[in-house]
């Protein structure tokens, strides 16, 4: 079976096109969001620095992947990108920082993947 953090060599890169540009500058909107801690999170509250990565979904294993999903830029990171910020949480911690996966899926679905890629953040 495929790892799902070992991705295929000719994927496509993903390219900045500025669509966000007009963002800079602007304070989150206050949402409330279900964490894989059974608690609710308001983003736009939380004191002091904050990291908020955003994913479409991680990949499960024995789950095929959505077709075409190979052919979107970036899309097939979202596993490799989970377990980066998984390795360098500790780090991210002793600098005040507090981390937070935004994606796509429920709730159920994220609390498997963070027990399966044992990742310490909500």
């Amino acid at each position: 079976m495929e790892r799902l953090t070992e991705l295929p060599k000719d994927l496509p890169v993903p390219v900045d096109d500025g669509a966000c540009n007009h963002l800079l500058g602007h304070f989150l909107p206050s949402v409330f969001l279900s964490s894989t801690q059974g608690r609710c999170v308001n983003l736009s509250t939380i004191p002091g620095c904050v990291v908020i990565y955003c994913y479409p979904m991680t990949g499960q294993p024995g789950i095929l992947l959505p077709d075409g999903w190979d052919e979107i830029p970036g899309a097939r990171r979202c596993t490799p990108q989970s377990c980066a910020f998984r390795d360098h949480y500790q780090e991210l911690n002793e600098l005040g920082v507090q981390v937070f996966g935004l994606s796509t899926q429920g709730t159920k679905y994220q609390v498997e993947a963070k027990k399966r890629l044992d990742l310490p953040f909500e």
